[in-house]
């Protein structure tokens, strides 16, 4: 039976009831939900590049409680409100993830909170 532990690190209560992450047992995933920037008083930075690196910071935070390190993603969704950010958020991405997890990033509209600009999921997968 598969069952699945919540990890919560504070940021998704910020905005809805959910999970900042879920481990499923077995194989050890773990799903961390579609994460901004905001910091932990749940304000979000001024600077856009500021506010990438918190987003993953908050990733960061949610795989360490759950046990798990960036090197332990294997595919992280990338979400940004304008192209004018791809620039800015590829170089903190680029200091962060130093190793090559399947990805998908894309420019949309914007977020249900207006203020945000990026946002970051994935799936990490602990070593056996």
């Amino acid at each position: 039976m598969t069952t699945t532990t919540p990890i919560l690190t504070g940021v998704a209560a910020h905005i809805r009831r959910y999970s900042d992450a879920v481990a499923v047992s077995g194989d050890t995933r773990i799903f961390v939900s579609g994460t901004p920037g905001i910091r932990e008083d749940g304000t979000s930075p001024e600077d856009f590049s500021d506010e990438a690196r918190q987003c993953w910071a908050n990733v960061e935070n949610a795989l360490a409680k759950a046990g798990a390190k960036l090197t332990d993603i294997v595919y992280m969704r990338q979400w940004l409100s304008s192209r004018d950010h791809v620039s800015a958020y590829l170089a903190v991405s680029k200091d962060v993830i130093h190793h090559q997890p399947a990805a998908m990033l894309s420019i949309i509209d914007g977020f249900v909170w207006p203020n945000l600009r990026v946002e970051v999921e994935v799936i990490a997968v602990l070593p056996a």
